[in-house]
């Protein structure tokens, strides 16, 4: 554990940060219920970008419920045939969002839009940039995720 986190996990440290802790923990849950996106998607970005990142401990969270074989194929999910056209779209702009999000092309975000509307996309992009930054920081702290069921 790191100087700054110590022993405590994320939940305990965003509770000693009163002014943003549970306004930022309430604002990573709400991506989930967004009718904009399906939910599963939703974790399944949140989850490349944990792979992406190198985080354990946020691959080891299960936010919401994905398929059998998905959580499993997400690193192969180019070929993978357990994941859809729509769900591809949607892992390939949160690669290029974990690389540089300055970097995502037009046609990455017309292939979101296609499946899920300019809404989609902008709900995507938004739950990346709150995903990406949990994730950043809980390796920074080094402290263990909290907030969501740990996969089995």
């Amino acid at each position: 554990m790191s100087w700054i986190a110590g022993d405590l996990n994320r939940a305990q440290l965003m509770g000693r940060l009163p002014a943003i802790g549970e306004h930022f923990q309430r604002l990573h849950a709400s991506f989930y219920p967004l009718s904009q996106l399906p939910p599963e998607t939703m974790e399944l970005c949140r989850l490349r970008l944990a792979q992406l990142h190198r985080s354990d401990a946020d691959f080891a969270l299960a936010e919401y419920p994905v398929a059998a074989g998905k959580r499993e194929q997400l690193q192969n999910w180019h070929s993978a045939a357990v994941f859809s056209a729509a769900e591809r779209a949607c892992l390939e702009l949160a690669e290029v969002h974990a690389m540089d999000c300055g970097a995502i092309t037009d046609a990455l975000a017309d292939a979101v839009k296609q499946h899920h509307g300019e809404a989609g996309l902008v709900a995507l992009l938004q739950g990346l940039g709150v995903f990406d930054g949990f994730i950043r920081l809980g390796l920074i702290w080094q402290a263990a995720p909290a907030g969501g069921k740990q996969h089995g």
